[in-house]
């Protein structure tokens, strides 16, 4: 534990290869950040593995048997206290968090902005889960292909994928593409994106 790195909480519902990413890139000498604890709301997310494996502290906290979503937050932001936890990366959470945490993080930066969040199209597109298939025109409301997706890093807010945009890094759609060429190579850029930003965090170079 380094007192002048930012310390993080990365929140996963799935895999956790973002996580990876960022455990990876945390692990480099001279990074600015650690993470300092990693959250999920599934027993069964990799990414608690992943994390264990890292030497990383973990909070599991399932959602059943909370009456509200707030509820359930309450409950992970009270286990998250020993952690002096200064900013929350959701990567890959599959719940959408409430004011209740929102606000509680935001609290703790100068900048008042204290949750990010990583989309694969442009937000200001597509707000929700399937941006790949968005970018495929895969989706039944949206059916034109598009030439590319922008992978996008955001601030986020109390809607869905609506908070203000910090970086975005385009993915090219090509012909022959499908879900699983299409999501590969823009996970790639996602796992190079996601530590930059926290970089710029750390060093109070995004606002």
């Amino acid at each position: 534990m380094d007192a002048d790195k930012l310390r993080v909480a990365v929140f996963v519902s799935g895999s956790g290869s973002n996580l990876q990413a960022i455990l990876d890139t945390c692990a480099e000498e001279g990074f600015p950040a650690e993470v300092a604890v990693v959250v999920s709301n599934r027993e069964d997310a990799y990414g608690l593995v992943r994390a264990r494996e890292a030497g990383v502290p973990t909070v599991c906290v399932p959602q059943r048997g909370f009456a509200s979503r707030e509820a359930h937050e309450e409950e992970i932001l009270r286990r998250l206290e020993p952690h002096r936890v200064e900013l929350a990366v959701l990567a890959g959470y599959m719940r959408v968090v409430t004011p209740r945490l929102i606000d509680h993080f935001n609290r703790l930066r100068p900048d008042g902005h204290g949750v990010v969040n990583i989309h694969p199209a442009d937000t200001r597109a597509y707000q929700g889960a399937h941006g790949y298939e968005f970018a495929l025109g895969m989706l039944p409301e949206h059916p034109e292909r598009l030439s590319e997706t922008r992978i996008t890093v955001h601030f986020v807010d109390a809607g869905v994928d609506t908070g203000p945009i910090i970086a975005q890094r385009p993915v090219p759609v090509r012909a022959d593409d499908g879900l699983d060429d299409l999501r590969q190579r823009g996970l790639a850029v996602e796992h190079r994106l996601y530590p930059e930003v926290i970089r710029m965090l750390a060093e109070q170079r995004a606002h």
